[in-house]
């Protein structure tokens, strides 16, 4: 499958994401990280603080990889697209983190040295370095577009959006990153779910669009003469 194929039949995801990101880049051109951010850390309620603590999951393992081993009911190509996604994007994400922007401190150390009190939800553990770019978002990113591509329905598509714009908002929110860690690391997962799904789908074997169940019934049929 061409590349341009594959924008044009995800259009109900990518037209979406690509004006939200742009509106971000924005307003990071507009005004600096600690007005952003600030704008967005004094509105917050009980109801919210435990939402976002809840969804902000959705960019970790503890979902990815259990989302990741249910695509395998589907087929290999399914699962191959998800970890793919996932893995290789997390991986230019902590590259960047580790070895290129090292020194980029968490809201919370930023403000701390402003001498600004910034509003902490309850029961969150927060980080102090290593903010560029976001991890969770990238995770999302990752495997939200790549279900995002996987399925057929613009429904579909606009739903993992949703999912995906959630659990990164929810970085900010939690004031784990400041909006142009989570604006970079969705780029990132995006770009790296749309390559590899483009990478995979060069493959045209008959087993990798099987689940691993239907692959064994395959295999137990008897041999016609």
């Amino acid at each position: 499958m061409r590349l341009s194929e594959i924008l044009k039949n995800n259009r109900w995801y990518l037209i979406p994401y690509l004006t939200i990101f742009i509106l971000c880049v924005g307003l990071l051109l507009s005004y600096d990280r600690a007005t952003l951010h600030l704008s967005v850390n004094r509105y917050h309620t009980a109801f919210w603080d435990s939402y976002f603590r809840l969804v902000t999951q959705l960019g970790s393992g503890v979902v990815i990889i259990p989302l990741c081993l249910l695509t395998l009911c589907r087929s290999y190509r399914s699962f191959f697209v998800c970890v793919g996604s996932a893995v290789g994007a997390s991986l230019v994400t902590q590259i960047g983190k580790r070895l290129i922007w090292t020194d980029s401190p968490r809201p919370s150390v930023f403000f701390r040295d402003l001498g600004y009190d910034l509003h902490i939800v309850d029961n969150v553990h927060l980080h102090s370095t290593h903010s560029f770019p976001s991890g969770h978002a990238t995770g999302a990113f990752a495997i939200f577009t790549a279900l995002a591509l996987l399925s057929k329905k613009p429904f579909w598509k606009v739903f993992w959006l949703v999912l995906a714009l959630t659990g990164s908002f929810s970085r900010i929110y939690l004031s784990q990153h400041f909006l142009v860690d989570i604006t970079v690391g969705s780029l990132i997962g995006t770009t790296g779910a749309v390559l590899v799904y483009w990478w995979i789908s060069q493959y045209s074997q008959a087993w990798i669009d099987r689940s691993p169940l239907q692959q064994l019934r395959q295999k137990d049929r008897p041999n016609r003469a």
